[in-house]
């Protein structure tokens, strides 16, 4: 797996293949990074989401990653705080057509969190 890290102001740019994504607002939070999904899935395969925290840029470790199929079903749920030792990562078998959409939330101290949506389609 690639990684790339890119800035919270940086996520609205478009993203080719497999990356990792550096949330933080600003330089004092913390930096907590998420597992690209990728676009594009064929259906029988699967895709990765996860998270991992940053230790040296201190603050919250706090994430929440959920996964929703074309239908809408929420198919994973995970929150927590994020390892400094190891990234967290889930397998997402894509069993149907559609888009499925990840969203990651990411504390960021005094009961603030930045989301992101990611959606992922999934095609024979």
């Amino acid at each position: 797996m690639h990684k790339k890290l890119i800035s919270a102001a940086a996520l609205a740019l478009m993203i080719s293949g497999s990356a990792a994504v550096a949330a933080t607002a600003t330089p004092a939070s913390a930096t907590v990074l998420v597992n690209y999904p990728g676009t594009s899935v064929k259906v029988g395969h699967t895709f990765k989401v996860g998270d991992w925290y940053q230790q040296a840029s201190g603050g919250s470790r706090w994430y929440s990653t959920s996964v929703y199929n074309p239908s809408g079903s929420r198919v994973l749920h995970k929150t927590g705080y994020a390892s400094s030792s190891s990234w967290k990562l889930w397998n997402i078998k894509a069993i149907r057509t559609g888009n499925y959409k990840v969203r990651y939330d990411i504390g960021q101290g005094n009961g603030h969190y930045l989301s992101f949506w990611y959606t992922v389609r999934s095609h024979h």
